[in-house]
């Protein structure tokens, strides 16, 4: 399980870091409504991390708090390692820290500690959140591709 999350847990940051040099490189790594993007990498990296999971380990099926585990556990391990660097890119650009303060309702309470604190609560929250449905996702597909005379109760049991 640990193998897993750190594997996609580092997907998971490296996709982050792409993104945002990207956007910087572009001209947008100001516009913190860019975020929906990372959004959808991060329920992506989610899904699969699950799904990992529940292939490698089926005895895993059905138990939701295995997956939901996985899935912060990856958010968690891209989460914080982006925030670490946003922190550090952010300390040593002192102009994009002052563009997102004068687009941000924060102001100059926005600091490059107060940003990166940000980014791990709103990584963490969406892992959380996401890791719950795609687990109950990924189960129901896995379920239905296994078909129904395989498919597991929630208690665990075989229906048949």
């Amino acid at each position: 399980m640990k193998t897993i999350a750190l594997k996609y847990g580092l997907y998971f940051f490296g996709g982050l870091v792409a993104i945002f040099l990207l956007s910087y490189l572009l001209g947008f790594a100001a516009n913190y409504q860019l975020r929906v993007v990372n959004g959808v990498l991060h329920m992506a990296i989610l899904y699969y991390g699950i799904k990992e999971l529940r292939i490698k380990q089926p005895d895993t099926h059905q138990n939701y708090v295995s997956g939901v585990a996985q899935g912060l556990y990856i958010g968690t391990v891209g989460t914080v390692a982006f925030a670490i660097f946003l922190l550090l890119f952010l300390i040593a650009d002192d102009g994009l820290m002052a563009d997102l303060q004068a687009a941000t309702p924060l102001g100059t309470a926005l600091t490059p500690i107060t940003a990166s604190v940000f980014i791990i609560m709103e990584g963490i929250a969406v892992s959380l959140i996401g890791s719950y449905l795609l687990t109950r996702y990924v189960d129901a597909r896995l379920e239905k591709k296994a078909g129904a005379e395989n498919a597991y109760t929630s208690r665990g049991t075989l229906v048949g």
